[in-house]
C-alpha cells in the first residue's frame, strides 16, 4: 500500500527516536558484561569515585559550563546555515545570476565550491591559533577573542557586495569558529569532576545541533520573503549570537586547571571554590590533585612545543584522541547533513527545506541522548554499538539504491539517512568532541584540541570536495551508492576503535597518564586498577599497581 506524505513525514520524524530505546538498551548489556571482572575492582573504583565527587555541583558550575558549551551554538548555526541559505534564490541572484547551464537559480559547480569548502580552510587556520591562544591566555578570553572576529566575519557576509567578499566573511568566520571549537571542550574537561567529564563534553554536542536545527527552520521560514532578506536576515542573527556569548563569558570564573599551570594557585583556589558545591576541605584535596599532575610536567613544560604531540611516548594518544573529528566525516554523515538538501532532491521525494528541518530534528535527537549513555555505558560500548549500527545503515542504504526506481526502496534511503544522523549523534560525533579533549596528557591538551580541529577541519574540505564527484549525475553519478563506500570505511574504523580506543569512563588526568605509561591495552583500560596515588592525588605517582 502506498504510504501518503503525511505518514511518510511522520515515520521520517518519530523513526530514530523509537529506537531509542534498543539503543540504550543494548548499552545497558554491553556495559554490565564488562563490568563483570573478576575482582571487581573497576565497578568499585568508579563507586569510590563517585562518592568523593558527590556535592561537587552548584549553580555556578552549572551556569558555567552552558556558557561556555555555547560556543558550538555559535558553530552550529554557521554550519547548518549555509545548506540552505545558497539554496535561497535571492541569495543566487545576488551574488551569481542564472545558471549559464541550465538557467536556473542555482549555483554553478565552482562557486558551490567557494561558498562549501574554501572557508573551511579559515576553520583550520583558526585550530592551528587556538594552541598557542589557550596556552599563553587561558580559555576564557581565547573565546572571547573569537566571538569578536566573528562579529566582523558575520557583517562582511550580511553587507558583501558580491561573492568574493561573502566567501571571505565566511572565511573569517571559520578563523573564529576553529578557535572556538578548540577551546570549549578544554574548558569542559577541566572544570567538571571526572565522573561528569563525558556530560559536560558531550553537552557541546547538543548546544550544536540546536542552533542547526534554529538556523534551518529561520531560513525556512525567511525563504518566503524572498529577495535579498531572505538571507540577510538569518545572517544578521549570526552576527549578534556572539554579542551575547561575550556578555556572558566575561564573568566567568577561569579554568582553575590553567591557573595551576601558571602558578597562580591563589586563583585557582578561588575559582575552584566558585565552580563546587562541597566543603573546603574537598576543595583543596582536588587542588592538591591538579597541583600533582601539573607538578609532574612543569619542568618539561616549559620546552613543550606544538610538535611535541608527535613524540614517540605521545604519538599514539596523538592519532587516537585526535582521529575521531576526522573518521566521523567518512563515516557516511555528509550525505545527511552537509548535503542534505541537494542529495534528498536528487531523491525526488518531499520538499527539501522541510525534510532538512527533520533531518537536522533527527541529529539534534541523538544528541540529546548521547549523555544519557556515554557516562552510563561507558566510551567504548557506546562506539561499538552505535558504529556497528551505521555500518549496517550504510550497507542497506547503498544495496537500496540499486533499486532506485522503486519508490519504496528511495523512500527507505530517505529513513535510513535520518536514522543514520540520530545514531551518528549519539555515538561517533559526541566521542569525537570527549575523546580528544580526555586523552591528551594535560600538558599537551591544549595542542592535542588544536591538532584535532586542524585535522577534522582538512577533512572535512576533502570530503566537501569529493562527496559531490561520487554522487553527481555529471562526475561518477553513484547517488545514494556512494554508501557502500561509507561503509567499508566504517569496517575499517570499527576495527580501530576495537584495537586503540581506550575506556575512559570516570578515569582521572592522572590515572589515564598512568595508564598509557604502563601500556595497558585499549580492551583492558575497563578492569584496570590503577594505583591509589593517581586516583587520591596523594603523592607523586611513581609506580603501577598491576591488576588484581
Amino acid at each position: 500500500m502506498k504510504m501518503q506524505p503525511e505518514s511518510r513525514l511522520h515515520f521520517f520524524t518519530l523513526a530514530p527516536v523509537t529506537l531509542l530505546s534498543h539503543w540504550t538498551g543494548s548499552l545497558r548489556t554491553m556495559m554490565a558484561m564488562s563490568d563483570k571482572d573478576e575482582h571487581g575492582s573497576a565497578e568499585v573504583e568508579h563507586v569510590d569515585r563517585s562518592t568523593r565527587e558527590k556535592g561537587a555541583v552548584n549553580a555556578r558550575l552549572v551556569f558555567a559550563c552552558i556558557v561556555f558549551g555555547a560556543a558550538s551554538f555559535m558553530f552550529g548555526y554557521d554550519d547548518k546555515l549555509i545548506s540552505p541559505v545558497a539554496a535561497l534564490s535571492g541569495f543566487v541572484e545576488r551574488f551569481q545570476g542564472p545558471n549559464p547551464a541550465t538557467g536556473k537559480l542555482v549555483l554553478t559547480a565552482r562557486n558551490q565550491n567557494l561558498v562549501f569548502s574554501l572557508p573551511l580552510v579559515g576553520a583550520v587556520l583558526g585550530g592551528l591559533l587556538a594552541s598557542p591562544l589557550n596556552f599563553h591566555f587561558g580559555r576564557k578570553w581565547p573565546l572571547i577573542a573569537a566571538y569578536l572576529l566573528s562579529i566582523g566575519g558575520g557583517l562582511l557576509q550580511v553587507f558583501a557586495p558580491n561573492l568574493g567578499a561573502f566567501v571571505g566573511g565566511r572565511s573569517i568566520n571559520g578563523v573564529s569558529m576553529g578557535i572556538a571549537m578548540a577551546t570549549a571542550p578544554l574548558y569542559l574537561s577541566e572544570v567538571v569532576p571526572a565522573s561528569m567529564r563525558g556530560r559536560s563534553v558531550s553537552s557541546l554536542n547538543i548546544l550544536n545541533l540546536t542552533a542547526g536545527v534554529v538556523s534551518t527552520v529561520i531560513v525556512w521560514g525567511t525563504e518566503k520573503l524572498g529577495g535579498h532578506l531572505s538571507y540577510q536576515i538569518p545572517l544578521a542573527i549570526q552576527s549578534a549570537v556572539p554579542i551575547i556569548l561575550i556578555c556572558l563569558t566575561i564573568p566567568q570564573p577561569e579554568s582553575p586547571e590553567w591557573l595551576v599551570a601558571k602558578g597562580n594557585l591563589a586563583q585557582a583556589r578561588q575559582n575552584l571554590r566558585k565552580l563546587r558545591g562541597f566543603s573546603d576541605a574537598h576543595v583543596n584535596d582536588e587542588l592538591r590533585l591538579v597541583e600533582l599532575c601539573e607538578k609532574q610536567n612543569r619542568e618539561m613544560r616549559a620546552e613543550v612545543k606544538f610538535w611535541h604531540i608527535f613524540k614517540r611516548q605521545h604519538l599514539r594518544r596523538t592519532l587516537v584522541g585526535g582521529s575521531f573529528f576526522s573518521l566521523n566525516q567518512i563515516s557516511g554523515v555528509i550525505l545527511s547533513t552537509t548535503y542534505t538538501t541537494v542529495f534528498l532532491t536528487e531523491l525526488g521525494i518531499g520538499n527539501a527545506f522541510t525534510l532538512t528541518i527533520i533531518a537536522s530534528c533527527c541529529t539534534l535527537a541523538g544528541t540529546i541522548a548521547a549523555p544519557l549513555v556515554i557516562d552510563r555505558a561507558g566510551r567504548r560500548p557506546t562506539a561499538f554499538v552505535g558504529m556497528a549500527i551505521l555500518f549496517i545503515i550504510d550497507l542497506v542504504a547503498g544495496v537500496l539504491a540499486f533499486y532506485h526506481r522503486n519508490t519504496q526502496a528511495t523512500l527507505a534511503i530517505a529513513a535510513l539517512s535520518f536514522i543514520f544522523n540520530f545514531f551518528w549523534a549519539s555515538s561517533f560525533y559526541s566521542l569525537s568532541t570527549l575523546m580528544p579533549s580526555e586523552m591528551a596528557t594535560p600538558k599537551l591538551r591544549h595542542h592535542t584540541m588544536s591538532y584535532t580541529i586542524a585535522c577534522q577541519e582538512v577533512t572535512a574540505v576533502i570530503t566537501t570536495l569529493v562527496v559531490p564527484q561520487l554522487t553527481s549525475a555529471d562526475a561518477a553519478g553513484l547517488g545514494a551508492k556512494t554508501y557502500l563506500v561509507f561503509a567499508g570505511c566504517m569496517a575499517v574504523i570499527i576495527v580501530f576503535v576495537y584495537f586503540f580506543m581506550p575506556e575512559t569512563r570516570g578515569r582521572t588526568f592522572a590515572e589515564i597518564d598512568e595508564m598509557y605509561a604502563a601500556k595497558v591495552p585499549a580492551w583492558k583500560w575497563r578492569s584496570y586498577r590503577t594505583s591509589i596515588k593517581a586516583r587520591t592525588g596523594e603523592g607523586a605517582v611513581e609506580t603501577t599497581e598491576q591488576k588484581t
